[in-house]
């Protein structure tokens, strides 16, 4: 992965299934996160991609809730990749997960400074060869680095 090969973070895939459609649930991010520490891991975020690629599918409240329960226990970060956000046609309405923060009232405690949303005009537009994308987070230290590398 790309990721893994710029950055040096190693990453614990999930492998979601059919049998429940392909949905999040808290004992998976929990397993997940159990796995990670067996492999003497220190978790620092979670990455999702909402909605996902290829299918399409958007998480329901209840998933972004469990992934922000995680993060607000675990003391991680989420970084959700929204670059089809508004792509949605069949899914269920789309929620960013910055959203559900907000409506939870939770813009006063440490998981918001945890939360980050990533977005890309290319995906949204389609003009070829055009690759504009932006972050979206209230933590300081990220904007700034951000910043800095625009």
């Amino acid at each position: 992965m790309d990721l893994q090969w710029r950055t040096g973070v190693k990453i614990v895939p999930r492998h979601w299934s059919s049998l429940n459609d392909f949905r999040i649930t808290m004992s998976a991010l929990e397993a997940a996160y159990e796995d990670a520490q067996k492999l003497h891991l220190k978790v620092k975020a979670v990455l999702v991609t909402n909605p996902s690629n290829p299918l399409g599918r958007t998480l329901i409240q209840e998933e972004v809730n469990s992934l922000i329960s995680l993060a607000s226990d675990k003391e991680i970060h989420i970084i959700n990749d929204e670059v089809f956000s508004r792509t949605v046609v069949y899914s269920p309405c789309f929620t960013s997960v910055m959203e559900a923060v907000s409506d939870r009232n939770l813009q006063d405690c440490s998981v918001w400074s945890r939360i980050h949303v990533v977005y890309s005009l290319s995906k949204h537009l389609g003009p070829s060869g055009f690759r504009v994308g932006m972050i979206y987070s209230n933590n300081e230290a990220i904007v700034s680095a951000a910043t800095k590398k625009s």
